[in-house]
């Protein structure tokens, strides 16, 4: 089982890899190819870690670091391409990809397995905190301008009542 480090990292990592897979959706082909192999990568990581693996850190590093270091150079070289990608969701991207990098980058001390019910505070807890910050960073991106309003799912049709007939 994982340890309460990697939980908390395994919930930052699919955060962040939904968030790198919805903007390398909408992305120039050039950034796309990254972000989308770095989304992949970050789930699979996280799920690796949710299963309680011991993931060298090259492993870890790699797909959670190469989404902020590909948009920090494309800022820093071609400003113009920069501004394709979303301000607010690459900047949640990084900090839940930052985070979980570090804290999977993190060996306990034992290898004693948590409870079931730290466990599950833990992972409730990870998830308050992710949650938020990823659905709103969401919202920033391509998909999330077209989503759906919630509660208007489906064409409404308006029926005219004839009275008389």
């Amino acid at each position: 089982m994982a340890s309460l480090t990697q939980l908390c990292g395994a919930i930052a990592a699919l955060g962040a890899a939904l968030i790198a897979l919805a903007v390398g959706a909408a992305a120039p082909l050039w950034l796309a190819v990254p972000l989308l192999a770095a989304g992949a990568g970050q789930a699979v990581v996280s799920v690796l870690a949710l299963h309680g693996a011991r993931l060298p850190l090259a492993a870890v590093a790699a797909p959670l670091l190469l989404p902020t270091l590909a948009w920090l150079a494309t800022l820093l070289v071609v400003r113009d391409a920069a501004a394709t990608l979303p301000l607010g969701p690459m900047l949640a991207e990084s900090a839940l990809a930052l985070t979980a990098a570090g804290l999977l980058a993190r060996r306990p001390r034992t290898d004693d397995a948590p409870g079931p019910i730290a466990a599950l505070l833990v992972l409730v807890g990870a998830a308050v905190v992710v949650a938020p910050v990823a659905t709103i960073a969401l919202t920033g991106t391509h998909a999330g301008a077209f989503a759906q309003p919630h509660g208007e799912h489906g064409a409404v049709l308006e029926v005219e009542e004839h009275v008389g007939h």
